[in-house]
């Protein structure tokens, strides 16, 4: 598990006043719930007194309320606000329940998980700062069948086994080495509309490109669909977590931007239908997966230390790998 860093656990329309979610973040198990004042908080799953779940109990004006005996925690401080047939000179008893600070940006539910959790607010930038909507939004939330180190490390090696632009081929081919950006590895492959041109296999001059942005550290996943003059035809943002026996738990909101570039017709009229411009696929194909080569994750799994810079280098088509069809055919 990693410390001191912020997380995105939900969505913000997950958690409706009154209401509480249950989330896995990093491994721990979180209760979240927001109070009718619509303030949202974070608290470890177990309650204090019997270590049953805290996700299915109660929203009250002092904090959760346990389903098991009843007892009540503040959800800023975790401290015990409350015990049933308490009698009136006993005090309650100094039971605290792990708690963790929250904020909310652009649509998504931000959990601290480190050392300030015991008191501080962290000082870091939130990861859906780099996301802003400007279209109309798509979002969903699943846990996916998959490691959390491998999806992200998938997400650079094939990202089409992970998710999809309709009408559009992501193919194999690299255009230039990963670059860094920030705390991200950024990297550009070649795509192609279906049924346009001979095939992805053999085309060097693509009239599309899908960027990914993977992070070194945390899980917050930009995917854009580019067209050749690298305008924003469609944003994912995709946030990342370690879930439970080898799972990853996902959630995310995209758009399509208003350029449509030289898009098919059959895109420009499923952008007006309203249709999803993307898919998140969380029944991982294993064989799939499998068959991908190792390759741009190679950085992102052996570094470099984050305080060490790179010169990014400029995407360009013309310094395409060959991809394993090409090689398998030379």
């Amino acid at each position: 598990m990693t410390t001191g860093q912020w997380w995105i656990v939900a969505l913000s329309e997950q958690l409706a006043p009154g209401k509480t979610l249950a989330a896995v973040c990093d491994g721990r198990q979180l209760a979240l719930f927001r109070n009718n004042e619509g303030e949202a908080f974070a608290l470890e799953d177990r309650c204090p007194h019997r270590r049953v779940p805290l996700s299915p109990g109660l929203v009250k004006p002092g904090g959760l309320q346990c389903p098991y005996h009843g007892w009540t925690f503040d959800g800023a401080s975790g401290k015990c606000t409350d015990i049933p047939n308490l009698r009136r000179e006993e005090k309650i008893p100094p039971a605290v329940a792990q708690a963790y600070p929250v904020a909310e940006l652009n649509g998504f539910v931000h959990v601290f998980l480190g050392d300030a959790a015991r008191g501080g607010e962290p000082d870091a930038a939130l990861p859906a700062a780099a996301y802003r909507a400007a279209g109309r939004e798509y979002s969903g939330t699943a846990v996916a069948s998959i490691a959390f180190e491998e999806y992200l490390d998938v997400m650079l090696d094939g990202p089409e086994c992970l998710l999809a632009f309709p009408g559009v081929v992501i193919t194999d081919f690299f255009l230039g080495d990963p670059r860094r950006d920030g705390r991200h590895l950024v990297l550009d492959r070649g795509a192609v509309w279906k049924g346009k041109g001979i095939g992805p296999a053999f085309v060097r001059d693509h009239p599309l490109l899908v960027r990914t942005r993977v992070p070194l550290t945390g899980g917050d996943v930009i995917v854009e669909l580019l067209d050749a003059d690298e305008r924003a035809l469609v944003t994912v943002f995709v946030a990342a977590t370690a879930n439970r026996r080898g799972t990853t738990s996902l959630a995310w909101r995209g758009f399509a931007h208003g350029h449509a570039g030289d898009a098919p017709l059959g895109w420009r009229l499923r952008r007006l239908a309203g249709s999803t411009p993307f898919a998140i696929n969380h029944m991982i194909d294993g064989r799939a997966v499998a068959a991908l080569e190792i390759a741009p994750s190679r950085d992102r799994r052996r570094g470099p230390e984050i305080g060490t810079p790179i010169t990014p280098v400029a995407p360009a088509a013309t310094d395409a790998a060959p991809s394993a069809q090409e090689r398998s055919l030379a």
